[in-house]
């Protein structure tokens, strides 16, 4: 069982050039270069079209240091585009001007009191992960639940909250139907056994941030351990570079909208 229908498109915005000034806990690992965030970026949007999506990247907006992080914005699910209300004062605009590129979708608003960012919403083979966070709350949490459930009535759609991580998915994604793969920086009491889990070591943890394009898995480069992961589970695994990003606590699935 798969909820989400295979990939044929993905929006991206172009990194700003101030993009060193967007939201950032990673400050530990330095600041990025924006020159080789772009050369990175301009590889990531490459990949993408050689899965076979038509890739549409809209201008970089100043206003936004971190708008090129377009997945925050919206969750999108066959035909519904939920237009997301950040957690964070700063990003709450930057949907607005997505909009124009998703209106063949159904937009569908948050009530006032939802707070919600898509790096909280993680979609499984079988069920949808929203992570509570600093970024999402349970009102959030609610309004996107109905919002699935009416396009889907038996969707199975779980509230998780954890600490250690900006995102749910900087900490966890899906490898592999059933297959997760977890940052031990993620602290959580929501039951996992469902799932075959994969723990990577503290030093791969951005790793644990994969994003499956149809037939294909991406991963962050230069991480063994993940990589022998994905090997394990996925035919065609495919590695990106995104340094410059993850030190803007970003990673893969954060750079694009995929539908």
């Amino acid at each position: 069982m798969h909820l989400l229908p295979a990939f044929t498109r993905a929006l991206m915005r172009r990194p700003a050039a101030n993009f060193a000034d967007g939201l950032t806990t990673s400050v530990h690992i330095g600041a990025p270069d924006f020159e080789r965030a772009l050369r990175q970026y301009a590889d990531y949007a490459e990949a993408l079209r050689d899965c076979g999506l038509e890739v549409t990247v809209i201008p970089a907006d100043e206003r936004f240091p971190d708008g090129h992080f377009v997945e925050d914005p919206f969750v999108i699910f066959r035909d519904l585009a939920f237009h997301c209300r950040s957690g964070a004062p700063a990003r709450r605009d930057e949907g607005e001007s997505l909009k124009p590129h998703l209106s063949h979708l159904r937009l569908v608003e948050p009530p006032a009191d939802a707070c919600i960012d898509g790096g909280d919403v993680l979609f499984c083979a079988d069920r949808v992960l929203i992570g509570l966070s600093e970024r999402t709350n349970r009102a959030g949490f609610k309004a996107l639940r109905d919002a699935l459930l009416s396009i889907q009535s038996d969707i199975r759609v779980d509230p998780v909250p954890f600490s250690g991580v900006l995102h749910l998915k900087s900490g966890l994604t899906e490898l592999a139907p059933n297959v997760l793969i977890h940052d031990p920086a993620l602290k959580t009491a929501y039951d996992l056994a469902w799932a075959e889990v994969v723990k990577l070591p503290p030093e791969e943890g951005f790793a644990a941030d994969v994003m499956p394009v149809n037939n294909t898995l991406f991963i962050a480069a230069n991480c063994p351990h993940a990589y022998e992961a994905a090997a394990r589970h996925c035919q065609r695994v495919v590695t990106l570079d995104l340094s410059e990003f993850v030190k803007m606590d970003g990673g893969l699935t954060c750079l694009s909208l995929r539908y």
